[in-house]
């Protein structure tokens, strides 16, 4: 679902760039717009789209880079796992039906199917509410994530170091500054659209495709048949 969105982000920027580029299409749609202002609401709109089109292309480059290097946050098993299915590990601590170890940091994908293959414990006390794992941490406190492709924490090289550089919450900070930014774009372009738009013209426009106005058309008659 994530690389969907990211996909569309893509695609969205692209033709947005692409218009600002060029200065026609749809987004360029002058027919409303009052004819001694054409020219300079082109002119007001090309460095908008761009700017648009270039945050665009930030927010989807910057999904991307989560899907990839942050893909599943890491998970622990609790010392209440070790307690309650203490029946369900062996003697080196490794968890019966899985690959798992109760010391090791897995992804929450892993971590869904060991709970999805283990039978609910059976000497939990009335009353108790245990929390079976945690979100795996390093020791700086910081979350641990796996990229795409990787088994465990810091296997892929590349990976460590995006994300030495590239914190989770900085890459988030940068999405939302980035959209931000992209509504307050979005905002100021229907601001301008209306100063430049001919009230008149417009609501014509609408009162004739709303069938409230009959065409011009409705109004002319055949001579002949009146003369009849």
């Amino acid at each position: 679902m994530n690389y969907i969105f990211t996909l569309v982000l893509f695609i969205i920027a692209g033709y947005v760039l692409y218009s600002a580029v060029v200065a026609k299409g749809r987004l360029f749609a002058v027919d409303n717009i009052k004819e001694e202002l054409i020219p300079l609401f082109k002119k007001i709109l090309r460095p908008l789209y761009l700017g648009l089109g270039l945050l665009l292309l930030l927010m989807a480059l910057t999904s991307l880079f989560q899907n990839v290097v942050y893909s599943e946050m890491c998970y622990r098993f609790t010392d209440d796992f070790k307690t309650y299915y203490s029946e369900s590990i062996d003697s080196k601590g490794n968890i019966k039906g899985t690959s798992c170890n109760v010391d090791g940091t897995y992804s929450y994908t892993v971590m869904s199917s060991v709970f999805g293959n283990l039978p609910a414990p059976s000497n939990v006390p009335e009353g108790t509410n245990p929390s079976y794992a945690e979100p795996a941490t390093d020791e700086k406190g910081n979350n641990l994530y796996i990229g795409a492709g990787e088994s465990e924490p810091n296997q892929n090289v590349t990976y460590q170091k995006l994300r030495n550089a590239i914190s989770y919450r900085l890459s988030q900070i940068i999405t939302w500054v980035t959209m931000g930014l992209a509504i307050g774009l979005v905002i100021l372009l229907f601001v301008i659209m209306n100063k430049f738009t001919d009230k008149e013209k417009a609501a014509k426009a609408k009162a004739i495709q709303s069938g409230a106005v009959l065409p011009q058309s409705a109004f002319e008659f055949d001579d002949e048949k009146d003369n009849q």
